[in-house]
């Protein structure tokens, strides 16, 4: 992967998460490039098939495109930051990510979007003013 490749992810992220909306400035660790479908699954190098994520969400969702509704059990897809549009599948509750779809509760049970050191950062980050991003 290019060094032009990645900047124009982060460009196009505007420095933030896809999926929790974080920006890099709020977290300790780099914001990482991640295949929405991965490579294993037929994924490229790509900008349509390539997102900005925090290393939490990341190191969770994995390879996976899909995984099971916590609520039905039924096989989902995953959130894919470049068909789907954000504000379709999530909305935030304080400093909890809640739900609005299928979509939008497999990909918080996946990634554990709202584990309970997310939420305690995501507390911090309201307090201080810093979140949610824009």
């Amino acid at each position: 992967m290019t060094e032009d490749l990645k900047r124009r992810v982060r460009r196009r992220a505007r420095n933030r998460c896809e999926y929790r909306r974080i920006l890099q400035s709020a977290v300790s660790s780099r914001l990482q490039i991640e295949h929405v479908v991965a490579v294993q699954h037929g994924g490229g190098d790509d900008l349509l098939n390539l997102a900005l994520a925090c290393a939490h969400g990341n190191l969770h969702k994995g390879p996976n495109i899909a995984g099971r509704d916590p609520l039905t059990g039924g096989l989902t897809r995953l959130f894919h930051p470049r068909r789907d549009r954000w504000k379709d599948h999530f909305a935030w509750q304080d400093a909890r990510l809640a739900g609005l779809s299928p979509v939008d509760r497999t990909t918080r049970h996946v990634l554990a979007l709202n584990d309970p050191i997310m939420i305690e950062s995501r507390e911090a980050l309201i307090a201080e003013g810093r979140f949610p991003s824009p």
